[in-house]
């Protein structure tokens, strides 16, 4: 019984942290670096956002903690070919220990909402979603497909996640 009430108190905890981070990510969108945490509760919906960016998951597979970083691209993740048009995503899942999860479940989508620029071109075929290859040391490309949305005048474009790690919008030089 004590067990559950823990559980239950660090859920609520959770959930409040991460709401609270949620209602920030206006705030602090524009930075060259950002961090937001959110709670996620098994078997829910949870939409992981900081700026135009994030990750939908459809149904959790998860009671944890998720953290999105938002950087502007560098030289860390050495990208000869692409140009980015937009602040990198980093997305990974922890347990409430802080450990890491190595494995994504679930039907998870990283996503960009576009803007004029990058709308133009998606529609002329130059723009696509890349995710960063661990092993192999190099961006490759995540299928991406465009989703109509009437909150967002440009619309999104998404591809479903195998992985944790950087993903992000570019073009091929």
């Amino acid at each position: 019984m004590r067990l559950k009430k823990v559980l239950i108190f660090s859920c609520t905890v959770l959930f409040v942290f991460g709401f609270v981070f949620g209602m920030w990510n206006p705030a602090f969108a524009e930075d060259n670096a950002s961090t937001a945490y959110y709670a996620l509760f098994y078997q829910e919906p949870a939409d992981v956002y900081l700026g135009k960016g994030g990750v939908f998951m459809v149904s959790s597979s998860y009671n944890a903690t998720a953290t999105i970083n938002r950087f502007v691209p560098d030289n860390t993740y050495p990208a000869e070919d692409l140009e980015f048009y937009d602040r990198w995503i980093d997305f990974g899942i922890y347990d409430y220990k802080g450990n890491p999860y190595l494995g994504l479940y679930g039907f998870n989508y990283a996503y960009f909402n576009l803007k004029y620029n990058t709308r133009r071109l998606w529609d002329a075929g130059e723009l696509s979603i890349y995710h960063w290859d661990t092993l192999r040391k190099k961006w490759v490309t995540c299928p991406t497909y465009l989703i109509e949305m009437k909150s967002l005048p440009h619309g999104r474009v998404s591809c479903i996640m195998l992985e944790f790690g950087l993903y992000g919008i570019a073009t091929e030089d």
